[in-house]
């Protein structure tokens, strides 16, 4: 014999649960993205946080002046060459010298950190920005000076937007004019401070600018968000500040999408919620109407004293 047909209001309970597991398995897609991005974003602040601690680690400590040294002799040398945008290619002239500079083995590879206290962007800087080094934090473009300042330099910085697992430059575009700007590089750290911004082409390296009397950072990253066809250029100089801070505590960044994300997992369990308390009150009202129709004679007055 067949199974007993279960009946009308037992299956439509059944439909209900599996479309609000359903929905909770579709508020789970949504979240891990943001769960995951914010937990890649906490890992590269970790590892920007302890490039100071590896800095100390190098001994004798004599030898962080000399690493400083090399650098700005490095700079001078590709200021009387030319400074260029070359690709991170081994045979390209120079290539091999660029990354024994800044390079001691005790930081991991990385040369320097960034910082942008008001967009939370915390970064370890790596040699060249090839795409390996791009997933792993900010890269330094080979061609443009190294990061330890210096008048006539311009240390060129990229990092990615757009990535699925890590905010890096996400929140880039949101800079304002006179943000200041911290590069952490052999135990010393510069300040920048944001005075433009500008959209060109990705061939347009001539945007990259050099000033004899200028000590400068370009920071760049693709945009439109998603699109990536141009690419945006914040530019920053130098200034001294004496006492420099540094938070060093980790806070988690929200990109635009992430924000999107929450909102739309907001609207879906409100209106789960929503739907819910009408049908359990339908429920009510259904039993309660029930009930009065199997007890005609319950509410009404009494005749007798």
């Amino acid at each position: 014999m067949g199974s007993k047909p279960q009946p009308r209001h037992a299956r439509k309970k059944k439909r209900g649960r599996s479309g609000v597991v359903y929905i909770l398995l579709g508020i789970l897609v949504l979240l891990f993205p943001i769960f995951a991005t914010l937990y890649n974003d906490y890992q590269l602040d970790k590892t920007a946080r302890q490039y100071a601690q590896k800095v100390k680690e190098i001994e004798p400590g004599e030898r962080v002046q000399h690493y400083i040294d090399e650098a700005h002799a490095y700079n001078q040398r590709l200021a009387q060459s030319g400074h260029h945008a070359m690709k991170p290619d081994q045979s390209s002239p120079g290539f091999d010298e660029y990354m024994d500079t800044l390079n001691p083995p005790e930081t991991s590879g990385m040369i320097a950190r960034i910082v942008i206290p008001s967009l939370d962007i915390d970064l370890p800087v790596y040699h060249t920005t090839a795409p390996s080094v791009l997933y792993r934090g900010a890269g330094h473009m080979f061609g443009s000076d190294l990061p330890v300042g210096g008048e006539g330099t311009n240390a060129v910085i990229s990092a990615h937007t757009g990535m699925v697992n890590a905010s890096m430059f996400d929140n880039l575009p949101r800079v304002k004019d006179g943000a200041e700007i911290y590069i952490e590089v052999m135990g010393q750290t510069l300040a920048y401070e944001v005075t433009s911004r500008q959209v060109v082409k990705p061939d347009k390296y001539d945007a990259v600018t050099y000033e004899s009397d200028q000590d400068k950072i370009t920071l760049i990253t693709c945009t439109p968000y998603g699109i990536n066809t141009d690419r945006l250029l914040v530019t920053a100089h130098r200034i001294h500040k004496d006492d420099i801070q540094i938070e060093e505590t980790w806070k988690p960044t929200f990109s635009w999408w992430m924000v999107l994300a929450l909102v739309l997992i907001f609207l879906v369990l409100l209106i789960v919620v929503i739907r819910e308390w009408r049908r359990k009150r339908r429920r009510r009202a259904a039993k309660a109407l029930a009930s009065a129709d199997a007890n005609p004679g319950n509410g009404r007055e009494s005749d007798s004293c």
